[in-house]
């Protein structure tokens, strides 16, 4: 992929990813092939503002678990928040923030590796 291009997606994805992959994230994108822009510029990520607010807001009830893709740990602390007395949704505001940078930087590594067929 063209050196311009590679950073419009680092540009666009640098909120949402953790601080220390754009490194990683730069080449794979370099390693891509072209016609993958198109693709990328429009990939959804989740947001980790958006992430915070559900957790300070709905977190209780595990609504932060389930946006960022766990929703095993989201039904668990729906059924079993309350035996912590809070702390766990106290804990969760500050690893659900890390949480959705981490998922969007490996689902865009993923996509990055094995792009769908009409990605092309």
């Amino acid at each position: 992929m063209t050196e311009d291009r590679v950073v419009a997606l680092l540009a666009k994805f640098s909120e949402n990813v953790p601080s220390g992959s754009a490194f990683a994230l730069g080449n794979a994108l370099r390693s891509a092939p072209d016609n993958m822009f198109d693709y990328l510029i429009t990939f959804p990520t989740k947001s980790a503002g958006i992430t915070v607010a559900l957790s300070i807001f709905l977190g209780g009830l595990g609504v932060d678990r389930f946006y960022v893709g766990d929703i095993g740990l989201g039904v668990a602390k729906l059924l079993f928040g309350w035996i912590t007395f809070g702390i766990w949704y106290l804990v969760d505001i500050f690893l659900c923030y890390r949480k959705a940078r981490k998922v969007n930087f490996e689902r865009l590594m993923n996509a990055i590796a094995a792009p769908p067929a009409y990605a092309y």
